[in-house]
């Protein structure tokens, strides 16, 4: 008898409720093998079984009418390594969506962080991914807890605004505002026909806070800056089995450090990136190349040159099926001159499954 209630009770739930609930995911993982040679010395090889990003989330949606559907995601870190906790550590949100475009709130990608799906094609471990991935022009971006308004396109054309409050990026003083704001503004502009791609993004924030990889950091963790912006423009063709994109990057920000010889002082750095890939049946071959140049300090090039770099990555992806593919790449990186030399190369093998 509880059985056939149980059974009637399921049965009278909206199917279209429980059909509109999705589980999704990623589980990606090689072994990889790196090197660094800094001051002329090589140091020993190290050969590691690594989490490439593995992910695991829930989406859905539901019809309110009048064309509009209230819709939500719940992401979060799924590490072969068991080394990743908690849920909603990747991008998490609510909202809604309808003909004026859609309005989320939560985790979300930065508008920097989605055109780097055109940046970066690469997969790897965390410890290598500056090696096996573009990952020092990529350091801008990153996840904030924001709210976020993307448009519909027009003619091709579509566009984003984000804001992050300043007591959601320094939650430690909300209640006392001792600290300089770090509340931050992002926007972007993407335009595609026929293949043809082309993005914008940009990010704002009066104060930030760097670490010594100019990588935003935790409020309080490294020295603030003042008048931090960046600015990226992306441009490329997808189809026809060629994928090809050039990317131009600039960073720049005020010196805020007390007592620091340059501060007040506005620093500057460009890097530009490339990569090229054609399909063959089911191998994909792919080549980048990426490029710091000098880092400037009142409009002057510095006499440090720790942020100019060269980078090369060549691989291949070979496809299995639809969701399984293998996965091959080899990485160099030289970062610096002279006595500041660091080189650093590293390759892998691994293994990507989509469900």
């Amino acid at each position: 008898m509880k059985k056939s209630l149980i059974a009637l009770t399921l049965a009278a739930l909206p199917v279209a409720a429980m059909a509109d609930v999705s589980l999704y995911g990623t589980v990606k993982a090689g072994v990889e093998v790196s090197r660094v040679k800094e001051h002329g010395e090589k140091s020993k090889t190290a050969t590691q079984i690594a989490d490439f990003g593995s992910k695991i989330g829930f989406k859905g949606q539901e019809d309110l009418g009048n064309g509009m559907k209230a819709i939500w995601q719940l992401e979060q870190k799924a590490s072969i390594a068991g080394t990743d906790s908690g849920w909603g550590n990747r991008q998490s949100f609510i909202g809604l969506k309808g003909d004026f475009g859609t309005v989320r709130a939560g985790n979300l990608n930065t508008v920097l962080k989605d055109s780097g799906d055109n940046v970066n094609a690469w997969e790897s471990g965390s410890n290598t991914e500056d090696v096996l991935q573009l990952g020092t022009i990529g350091r801008v971006e990153s996840r904030k807890i924001s709210v976020r308004y993307d448009s519909p396109v027009f003619a091709g054309f579509s566009g984003s605004v984000q804001y992050v409050p300043r007591d959601n990026a320094n939650d430690e003083d909300k209640y006392k505002h001792v600290k300089s704001s770090r509340e931050s503004y992002h926007a972007g502009l993407k335009y595609e026909n026929a293949g043809f791609f082309g993005q914008y993004a940009g990010s704002f924030a009066k104060y930030a806070d760097l670490d010594n990889n100019a990588k935003v950091v935790k409020v309080g963790t490294e020295n603030p800056v003042k008048d931090y912006q960046v600015h990226r423009v992306v441009a490329g063709y997808d189809a026809n089995d060629l994928y090809v994109s050039v990317a131009g990057q600039y960073e720049a920000a005020k010196n805020n450090e007390v007592g620091s010889p340059t501060i007040g002082k506005k620093h500057e750095q460009t890097q530009v990136a490339a990569t090229a890939a054609y399909r063959f049946g089911n191998v994909t071959p792919r080549v980048s190349y990426a490029h710091g140049f000098k880092a400037k300090v009142n409009g002057e090039k510095v006499a440090d040159n720790k942020y100019q770099y060269d980078q090369v990555i060549v691989g291949a992806d070979y496809d299995f099926s639809k969701r399984t593919s293998a996965l091959v790449s080899a990485g160099w990186l030289k970062q610096g001159k002279g006595a500041e030399k660091v080189e650093k190369t590293a390759s892998m093998v691994g293994l990507r499954h989509k469900f």
